[in-house]
């Protein structure tokens, strides 16, 4: 079941090749230009065709010239939209037996976001590059769903209080390392341009069983489907990106390019002028080949280049980075007789890194750091799916991945008392490792999904995932999850889902005496409920409760100072913690408006929690924002669009450092300490966003010329706080406190051409 919004006009029918349009490509079309539409693949098959050109100026008049001699029609929803159904003989009365939607994939779709029975949330490409919230960045789709935690301007994100490395993200069922740029600078970007994508769906809740090894939510980025030659150029203060596609073999193939050259000095010299100006690149090329009615192929690539030289004279602080990322793939898909379709996935990833800095912070810290990192994963996946009858239909799934990994570090710190001893275990941090591992992990997963009645879906998954390091034995995890959808009535849903899942890391393994030791197992059991209701005029109305458990421990590294630091490995804010078990909760609502209509919005808000145990007692997360609220609005008139949004919520804790004097003539007299974990707050945080666009259509495609304004209130947020030793004119030292702000006010100014 597909669904999109509809504006005041939808497009015609255009045929390919000379022959009669497919009726699904018109549909598509309608559901481009914002059509909201419901209907059954089994009324509307892959294969039928127009029986002519559609015509009519309005939307029903052109629905009705495409269905009325297929004998079709779209009946009109209470909530918007339309339900494409049999149409009635003249004669018959009693209505017709409801359409039943097709198991192998269901999906409700409106302008904003689609929503499945599994609890997924979808992004247009549309939405990704005219919204304030995404700033133009696919994998910021994500930050716009409420329960979503996330604080300035970074593209890393935390779902429902889970880490923001416990994300699961997928291009073209391609998984994806950290898909940053400036990883080590709040990961300000991704390398996906919202040009090379047609959607982008969100699990925040019990995903789907095909998407393992996160814990705390998926990203699942489909490519842009080409269907005539098409070109994107944009330029701004962020840099360049042109994309080119077009169909060749009389409609049998297509491909793209997107390529994006940035040199980010807006962002970044927003956040810090002296801290420099990275050069970043990447480029996505995507071709597919359909063999016949049954087979079709996909290659990509995506590559990643990163060239950054930063320096710091606040700190004393300077680091080079030169790194990439090569992606590629092939993708086979083949439909059987009847319902049966296979998927075959071949992927390789190629990654290095090559990082060089020093620090020289009067009073606290000097020292050198040189790392090299590198590793190869290669991934091959297969998948079955088949829905044999109205009622039921099953998916299985196997995956298996090689990976070498290669990491070397050396370096070192000395710190200046007060810092050390009683704040560093040692004086002198020396950092020396070598890792060369190599590990390899298996998955098998299935599911069935049963249609109880009309209205009543049931899916079941089960899932095992198996790791092993060269020279250890391996370790093995289950995975069940469950979900309910009732349809209560035509406008009301309730979803009830449960999972337990797995994290079991492959990525960044500790040397123990000369020994390998592997990242801990995280293990994480959920439960989601929510209720959705369609109101009249479009309006849509959502509430949903979840609790999520983590029962095994969990000890790792955090920093708590400063996110800007450029060399955090010798910094002195590192700290060590080990949690016991961890626990999320909340509560989202959210009232969301037809986007078709010239003036739209929505608002959410969601209360929760996220919590460790640690050192026995329950300790609020770095990023625990009990209070969140989301607004965003957007207007439109003929060639102008506006778009704003507003974020607000509870200050995110931070832990404090201590002094046990005041002021001190003798560093060895004093000593320095951390308060109790996360024991205090910043202050609250709110940012607002907006754009406004003027596009102007020429004889040729569309110009375009457009403003973008982060935090649009200047606000100063607090990030951070961040600490130094002052020296005054009598010789006595003391330290002081500072708060480091989040991306102030950033304009971007920019041009588009697009047909």
């Amino acid at each position: 079941m597909i669904a999109c919004f509809a504006p005041a006009r939808a497009p015609r029918a255009r045929g390919e090749t000379g022959d009669a349009p497919l009726v699904t490509q018109v549909l598509a079309a309608f559901g481009r230009a914002g059509v909201r539409l419901i209907y059954s693949s089994q009324l509307v098959p892959p294969g039928l065709r127009a029986h002519g050109p559609v015509t009519g100026s309005t939307v029903e008049a052109r629905l009705r010239s495409l269905l009325a001699p297929l004998g079709l029609e779209a009946r009109a929803l209470p909530g918007g939209g339309y339900a494409i159904v049999r149409a009635e003989p003249p004669a018959r009365a009693a209505p017709p037996p409801p359409v039943e939607e097709p198991l192998e994939q269901i999906v409700v779709q409106t302008s904003r976001y689609r929503s499945s029975p599994i609890g997924g949330v979808s992004t247009g490409r549309h939405a990704l590059e005219n919204s304030p919230e995404t700033h133009n960045d696919a994998v910021r789709a994500l930050q716009v769903i409420p329960g979503t935690a996330v604080a300035g301007y970074t593209a890393r994100t935390h779902v429902r209080g889970s880490r923001d490395d416990e994300i699961l993200f997928r291009y073209d069922g391609v998984t994806l390392n950290q898909p940053y740029h400036l990883k080590e600078l709040q990961s300000l970007f991704s390398p996906v341009d919202p040009a090379a994508v047609d959607s982008v769906t969100s699990w925040t809740g019990v995903a789907p069983i095909e998407f393992g090894g996160q814990i705390g939510g998926v990203v699942d980025i489909a490519p842009r489907r080409i269907q005539r030659t098409t070109v994107d150029l944009q330029a701004s203060e962020q840099g360049a990106s042109a994309m080119a596609g077009t169909v060749f073999g009389s409609g049998r193939g297509t491909v793209f390019a997107d390529l994006r050259m940035q040199n980010e000095f807006a962002p970044v010299g927003w956040i810090e002028t002296r801290v420099g100006a990275p050069t970043l690149n990447d480029m996505i090329v995507h071709a597919t080949w359909r063999f016949d009615a049954r087979t079709t192929l996909a290659a990509g690539t995506l590559a990643i280049d990163d060239r950054r030289k930063y320096f710091s004279t606040e700190n004393a602080q300077n680091k080079a980075v030169n790194g990439g990322e090569f992606y590629a793939w092939l993708r086979l898909e083949h439909r059987f007789g009847g319902r049966l379709r296979n998927v075959t996935l071949l992927s390789s990833e190629d990654s290095h890194e090559n990082v060089n800095g020093s620090v020289a912070e009067p009073y606290i810290v000097t020292g050198r750091l040189q790392e090299h990192s590198w590793h190869a994963v290669y991934t091959l996946r297969d998948e079955l799916r088949e829905a044999p009858s109205a009622r039921w239909a099953w998916h299985a799934g196997a995956e298996a991945t090689v990976a070498n990994l290669v990491d070397d570090s050396s370096g070192y710190a000395a710190f200046s008392a007060p810092f050390a001893p009683d704040l560093q275990p040692n004086a002198i941090a020396v950092s020396d490792e070598n890792v060369a591992a190599h590990a390899m992990t298996w998955a098998t997963y299935g599911s069935v999904r049963w249609r109880a009645s009309r209205r009543l879906i049931a899916d079941l998954g089960v899932r095992r995932d198996e790791r092993k390091f060269s020279g250890l034995r391996a370790d093995a995890q289950w995975s069940v999850r469950a979900n309910l959808r009732d349809r209560l009535s035509d406008t009301s849903t309730v979803r009830l889902g449960w999972g337990q899942e797995s994290q079991a890391e492959v990525f960044d393994p500790r040397v123990v005496a000369g020994a390998i030791v592997p990242q801990t197992v995280r293990r994480v059991t959920q439960t989601d409920l929510s209720f959705e209701r369609l109101l009249p005029r479009a309006w849509s109305v959502r509430a949903e409760g979840y609790y999520k458990n983590e029962g095994s421990p969990y000890s790792n590294s955090t920093y708590v100072f400063s996110p800007f630091a450029l060399l955090p490995e010798l910094s002195v804010d590192r700290l060590h913690v080990l949690s016991a078990r961890s626990r999320m909760y909340g509560v989202e609502l959210s009232l969301t408006s037809d986007r078709a209509r010239p003036i739209s919005g929505s608002v959410s808000y969601v209360w929760s929690r996220a919590l460790d145990f640690v050192a026995g007692g329950w300790v609020p997360r770095a990023w625990d924002q009990p209070n969140a609220v989301k607004i965003d609005a957007a207007w439109r008139h003929e060639s102008f669009r506006v778009a704003a949004s507003a974020v607000w919520h509870t200050g995110w804790p931070y832990t404090p450092l201590l002094a046990s004097r005041t002021t001190w003539t003798d560093p060895n007299g004093v000593s320095l300490g951390f308060a109790p974990l996360n024991s205090a707050r910043l202050g609250n945080f709110l940012s607002v966003d907006a754009r406004v666009a003027w596009q102007h259509r020429l004889g040729r495609g569309v110009l375009q010329a457009f403003l973008d304004v982060y935090d649009l209130t200047d606000s100063h947020v607090t990030c951070c706080r961040s600490y130094g030793i002052l020296r005054s004119a009598s010789g006595t030292y003391r330290l002081v406190e500072s708060g480091s702000p989040w991306l102030n006010l950033t304009p971007i100014v920019g041009v588009r051409w697009h047909y």
